[in-house]
């Protein structure tokens, strides 16, 4: 399915061409606790040796301070939305996240694009991207902005081939709702959309 051809904000069900069935749909709120363990299962991941506790505060901070407060974060009312990604032949069945915020009348930030280490290199990751700068589009925005952690090495790799351009670099030494801290670099980017 072309994301082009996708309408409003809330649509649902966008069925993926891959192996497995994969659906994209909004966040609701009875996915909270699927989403709290996908969260912590990618940033367990992610967490360099030596920073596992920094990465367990970082993991309580989002869940506490973002996860929690989801619907109203990305509501249609601040021109926002956040979807999920549904695999029904998992036992935990979302196996993905992505979130579009509003930063101005022309600037939206990419979020929290979460995917499980088994459905990434299938093209889901494209698709997500795709159908989050659809429906920016569709919301009127002509940027999206996005950050991520130099750890995250793929993701990092998969911005830039997907036409982001590296805007600043920054040492996160501070714990927020966005990033970890402990002097982990990060690179912000961003593409015309």
């Amino acid at each position: 399915m072309d994301p082009a051809s996708l309408g409003g904000i809330g649509d649902e069900d966008t069925v993926i061409d891959t192996a497995r069935p994969i659906s994209f749909r909004r966040y609701q709120a009875a996915d909270y606790d699927a989403v709290a363990s996908l969260w912590t299962r990618i940033n367990r991941e992610l967490a360099p040796i030596g920073m596992e506790e920094i990465f367990e505060r970082y993991i309580a901070m989002t869940i506490e301070e973002e996860l929690k407060q989801l619907l109203e974060i990305f509501s249609e009312a601040r021109r926002s939305a956040f979807w999920v990604v549904e695999c029904p032949d998992t036992p935990d069945k979302i196996v993905g996240s992505f979130g579009i915020e509003s930063r101005s009348v022309s600037d939206t930030e990419l979020r929290r694009m979460y995917l499980d280490q088994d459905y990434r290199g299938l093209g889901v990751a494209q698709r997500m991207l795709e159908y989050a700068q659809t429906k920016a589009r569709a919301l009127g925005f002509t940027k999206i902005t996005l950050s991520t952690a130099q750890i995250q090495k793929g993701a990092d790799r998969f911005y830039r081939k997907s036409g982001f351009r590296q805007i600043r670099v920054e040492v996160a030494e501070i714990m927020t709702a966005k990033q970890a801290g402990g002097g982990l670099t990060r690179f912000h980017f961003e593409k015309a959309l």
